[in-house]
């Protein structure tokens, strides 16, 4: 019997202390006959930093989600276990404030940098 955890994801990966972080994927299993990944609705367990965070069981389409927060600045390993089976890792950092608002200010720089390009690129081909 072949499962996987598929699609394993964070509503965001460096959210800031105390926000709701949500956890999604989908459980799947290998069909031999049909050579591909259907669903599996199975059990999946939550390890926080090693400790039990809680079991629930996936929906019928294999999806499954679950909510955390943290009260403590700093990396947190979360890892989701299929049936004992399968296990997958994802890392989240929290983060003051202060870091979300300078990351999102480098972003929106990126941003306007990449829009400033695409017109002067286009204004050159205009005139060429």
């Amino acid at each position: 019997m072949k499962v996987r955890i598929a699609g394993l994801h964070a509503s965001d990966k460096k959210p800031v202390v105390g926000e709701d972080v949500v956890i999604r994927g989908y459980a799947q299993i290998y069909d031999d006959k049909k050579k591909m990944w259907l669903p599996l609705k199975a059990r999946v367990k939550f390890l926080v930093d090693g400790m039990n965070y809680g079991t629930i069981y996936t929906h019928s389409n294999g999806l499954f989600e679950f909510t955390f927060s943290s009260n403590v600045k700093g990396r947190r390993k979360v890892e989701v276990i299929l049936e004992d089976v399968c296990k997958k890792e994802i890392e989240i950092e929290f983060i003051d404030e202060r870091e979300k608002k300078r990351i999102q200010r480098i972003g929106t720089i990126a941003v306007i940098i990449l829009i400033v390009l695409i017109v002067i690129l286009y204004l050159i081909m205009v005139i060429v």
